[in-house]
């Protein structure tokens, strides 16, 4: 019993592993669960009846075990039985696959026993079908060489040129190389018509093809037979003779640029009256280059056609051969019209000219210019008709037939770079002057003889239309300009002397030549040669010269003057065109400046009225600043116009290398900036001259009476004093006197607005200076610093109008009047801003420019 009780709790503990183990869990945890109840029954057991019951308990445990066991062991082994019934089925089904198997591996085995050899037996086959095609191949071409040698020697033997060279070019097309040099064919293809080899053969017919059709197109270009011509032309790629094809054609073309520059230049020769006319060897060379471009343009498309499947390059193969005949033709023009027009002579002649007025000028002294002062109008009135040997018109013709010549050359130049040897390709690159070109024989002729030339004649004809400029010159009145009217305006035309006008004239001129010529080295050397010109000869030895010459003696002024036709009608005065404005209920700021608008109607058309006689000096003066800043502008505008104005005419003019941004460089470094420096220099120079000769002593005493050196100035104890204008009415129609005549006779931007900017910065100093003084002296109240405040608003007002700039050259003197007019809190507080902070920027917002102790001794001025 105790040994059953063992086993079956022994193989409850193992979980019913002996079997199937599927409920072995639950059984283990109900077998567990007993133990523990019988383990706690037996730990709480006192007597011996509670062993018994527990032996009772663990028997009857023991047997509902045993009974679990029994059932589930019956349903394991039907289970176990199932699978065993499976398995033997799939041990069955398995062994009918292997069978099947191993049939299919047999099967494949013989399959590809079966494949190798089919494989080897097709490779033979295609080895064998290869070798009847070569053969086949072979045999065909043999016949094909043979039938073509036998077909070009019978057409030969008839003339008949054209089938012959078909059947060379289908032996070179069709039949192979090597097959023609095999020794098959040389064994069969020799003939007792045509006994050489087949190579021997095809390469004599081709040299005497070659000589037939050259002759034959030769006598057709000479009859002038186009079809028969382009007949020979189209035969020379089927017979590999390209080259000669082409040098046919380009000796065509070559006999046809000869025959139309000799014709071109026949049609003048003998012609005195043709022949002197001017532009008639550029309107020959724009003839010649636009017959050239006609022709490649028209020959083009049939040079391609033939030849553009053969041979690489075939337009610039002739374009090479032509350049020669093309450099002979434009270099015999050149050449005519250097030989016709005597440039050479003219280049002796035009050395030999010393140019007397300039070198005059530029050799005069400071004491000799006073000598001659008396004596200008005889200058100017100077004849050099009989020194000058060329006539500057004659020259400038020169010059501009020889820029067009070498324009033409240039546009021929791009022309063809751009259509045959640089194309444009997607995005635009820099184009490179070709070698063709670089080393023909006409751009020699053009760097050794006709450049060299154009430069001298280009800087005579400069300096000698400037030189005449002044010779003849005339300066205009500047009594138009000085006429007084209600309004007062800068002139659109400052009043200059004539030889700006000339100059800028010249000036254009000359460098529309040069740009034309497209010569890089021509605009390098022309801007060099003039900016020397103007600043040595324009600048320094007229301008500067005649500025020395005219310096305003001291204390003369500009006057307006009245208009002839003015009178009484024309110029109401200020009081009168304001009748129908209601007047102010009390006097204040509007009734103090229509008093002084009044009174300086009044006071401008007394001084013109009472005006003294002009000074010559000062209007020659102020005419030659004119001149300086106007030829400043028109310089200015020429370069824009070249420059930038138009960016495609540098770029069209200077196509190869980066030229163009060159240009420009030179245009805008060399000349426009240096000329701009040299004349801002001499404005400025001359204006302070202005200044310290008519202008200063005027300006004191206005600063004089603006702030006269009395005890009652700003001493003030009555609003009518505080609003007395007869004082501003004054200074207003003094400054007016003083400032209009400038504005309407000097440049606005380049003149005026300098002097003005001059003017107002003495202005200041003064003020500054004057107002220490007499406050210094005289002190000012409360009253009087508002008057004071006033009246300096008011003046600045009259000289800055709406220019801010110019205003703050005033900050000085309106910090200090500020002061003075402070109350005493309002300065206290600014003191204590400075000394807690030490900032310039005080509580009030002021940025002050004055120092801390400028302040101070400015306060103390106050009552």
């Amino acid at each position: 019993m105790e040994s059953k009780r063992v086993s079956s709790y022994s193989y409850l503990r193992n979980g019913g592993r002996n079997g199937s183990g599927g409920g072995g869990s639950s059984i283990e945890v109900d077998l567990d669960s007993q133990l523990l109840k019988i383990s706690a029954a037996f730990g709480s057991a006192q007597t011996t009846t509670d062993l018994h019951k527990l032996i009772k308990t663990i028997d009857s445990t023991t047997a509902q075990i045993d009974k679990t066991l029994s059932q589930k062991t019956v349903i394991e082994s039907r289970k176990l039985q199932h699978e065993l019934s499976g398995i033997e089925l799939s041990r069955a089904k398995l062994s009918s696959t292997t069978e099947v198997s191993s049939q299919l591996s047999e099967l494949f085995s013989s399959a590809n026993d079966l494949g190798h050899t089919l494989t080897i037996k097709i490779k033979s086959l295609d080895s064998e079908i290869n070798k009847v095609k070569d053969t086949l191949n072979f045999v065909t071409n043999i016949q094909l060489l043979k039938n073509n040698i036998n077909q070009a020697f019978y057409a030969l033997d008839h003339s008949d040129w054209e089938t012959a060279a078909k059947c060379i070019n289908t032996i070179k097309r069709e039949v192979p190389e090597e097959l023609i040099n095999g020794e098959y064919a040389s064994v069969v293809i020799p003939s007792t018509d045509v006994p050489e080899l087949p190579t021997v053969t095809l390469s004599n017919w081709k040299v005497q093809l070659a000589s037939t059709f050259q002759e034959k197109f030769n006598k057709a270009a000479n009859d002038r037979d186009v079809p028969e011509m382009t007949k020979y032309f189209q035969l020379f790629p089927l017979i590999d003779n390209e080259e000669v094809g082409l040098a046919c054609y380009s000796k065509f073309i070559c006999s046809i640029i000869g025959d139309t520059s000799r014709s071109l230049i026949g049609s003048i020769s003998g012609k005195q009256q043709m022949q002197s006319t001017t532009g008639v060897y550029s309107s020959i060379a724009s003839q010649l280059f636009e017959s050239i471009s006609m022709m490649l343009s028209h020959h083009g498309p049939l040079i391609k056609k033939y030849y553009g499947a053969t041979y690489e390059g075939a337009l610039i193969f002739v374009i090479n051969k032509i350049q020669g005949e093309i450099d002979s033709q434009i270099g015999l023009v050149s050449d005519t019209f250097y030989d016709v027009r005597r440039i050479d002579k003219v280049i002796q002649d035009v050395g030999l000219y010393k140019f007397p007025l300039l070198n005059r000028r530029l050799r005069e002294g400071v004491a000799e210019d006073q000598q001659h002062q008396q004596q200008h109008s005889e200058f100017n009135g100077y004849d050099d008709q009989e020194s000058e040997i060329v006539s500057v018109v004659s020259v400038g013709d020169l010059m501009g037939e020889l820029a067009s010549i070498l324009h033409f050359w240039s546009l021929y130049c791009k022309f063809i770079t751009t259509k045959y040897i640089q194309p444009p390709q997607g995005a635009p690159t820099e184009l490179k002057l070709p070698q063709l070109i670089e080393s023909s024989n006409f751009t020699s002729k053009i760097q050794s003889k006709l450049l060299p030339s154009f430069e001298i004649l280009a800087t005579y004809y400069f300096r000698r239309s400037i030189e005449k400029a002044i010779s003849i010159e005339e300066l205009p009145s500047l009594e138009p300009y000085l006429i007084a009217s209600s309004t007062s305006t800068s002139p659109d035309q400052p009043p200059v002397s004539s030889v700006i006008d000339d100059t800028i004239f010249v000036l254009n001129t000359a460098l529309r030549a040069i740009v034309d010529t497209s010569q890089p080295s021509a605009v390098k050397h022309f801007i060099t040669e003039a900016y020397k010109i103007i600043h040595q000869d324009l600048l320094i030895g007229y301008i500067v010269k005649s500025l020395r010459e005219n310096q305003p003696r001291y204390n003369s002024m500009l006057h307006l003057v009245q208009a002839p036709s003015a009178s009484s009608s024309s110029h109401q005065s200020p009081g009168n065109t304001r009748s129908s404005t209601p007047v102010p209920d009390s006097i204040g700021a509007g009734s103090f400046f229509k008093g002084a608008t009044t009174a300086l109607g009044s006071v401008v058309n007394s001084t013109t009225a009472g005006a003294k006689e002009q000074s010559p000096k000062l209007i020659n003066f102020v005419l030659l600043l004119n001149t300086l800043a106007m030829g400043q502008e028109y310089f200015t505008k020429i370069i824009d116009n070249i420059v930038r104005s138009n960016p495609e005419f540098l770029m069209q003019n200077f196509p190869f290398n980066n030229d163009s941004s060159k240009i420009e460089k030179i245009f805008t470094n060399e000349f426009l900036e240096p000329f701009i420096s040299s004349t801002n220099k001499l404005i400025q120079e001359n204006l302070i001259v202005l200044y310290n000769q008519s202008i200063r002593q005027n300006l004191t005493r206005l600063v004089n009476d603006f702030l006269p050196e009395v005890s009652n100035s700003y001493l003030i104890y009555s609003s009518s004093s505080l609003n007395d204008p007869t004082i501003m009415i004054k200074i207003s129609s003094s400054w007016q006197a003083l400032i209009r005549p400038y504005r309407q006779s000097f440049h606005k931007s380049l003149l005026f607005s300098k002097l003005l900017r001059l003017l107002v910065i003495n202005l200041a100093n003064l003020i500054e200076k004057k107002l220490m003084n007499v406050l210094e002296k005289f002190k000012v109240n409360e009253l009087g610093a508002l008057k004071l405040e006033k009246d300096l608003s008011f003046f600045i007002s009259e000289v800055c109008e709406d220019n801010y700039d110019l205003r703050e050259k005033f900050v000085r003197v309106t910090q200090l009047v500020l002061l003075v007019g402070m109350d005493d809190e309002e300065y206290d507080l600014s003191v204590q801003t400075i000394d807690n902070e030490g900032s310039e920027d005080d509580a009030l917002g002021i940025n002050w420019v004055l120092t801390p102790l400028e302040r101070k001794k400015a306060r103390q001025f106050r009552i």
